[in-house]
């Protein structure tokens, strides 16, 4: 009985991690209402270090700031004054812009980064 205890309880704790840590499955979302624009994705932790250097390559420029190896839970303010709160783990991106707070050009930009991501992610 013990034994099967153990297999039970090990067959959980692998049911459990490979859940959590998605195995490659890729799910990315992005809701672009009135006052705020969003992206929540997903991924393989293999491809994180590709989206830090494409979030480098699109954001970076001029900015005083690097996303290779980040993981924060913040807003941020670029240097050009575009604002947003960025969750980034290694396996997951969370991105929240909010609209009366940017200019339209901070917005489509933070709006076609987050689309070139799926780009990305599913190469």
């Amino acid at each position: 009985m013990k034994v099967f205890n153990y297999v039970l309880y090990a067959m959980l704790c692998i049911i459990f991690f490979a859940c959590r840590h998605h195995h490659g499955d890729i799910s990315i979302t992005y809701n672009d209402a009135e006052e705020y624009y969003s992206m929540n994705a997903y991924f393989n932790e293999n491809q994180t270090r590709t989206l830090e250097h494409y979030m480098d390559r699109r954001l970076a420029k001029g900015n005083d700031i690097s996303f290779i190896n980040m993981q924060n839970d913040a807003m941020l303010t670029l240097d050009d004054h575009t604002k947003f709160y960025l969750k980034k783990t290694p396996g997951q991106i969370r991105i929240r812009l909010n609209k009366g707070e940017n200019s339209y050009a901070a917005y489509h930009r933070i709006k076609s980064m987050c689309e070139g991501m799926k780009n990305i992610l599913t190469k």
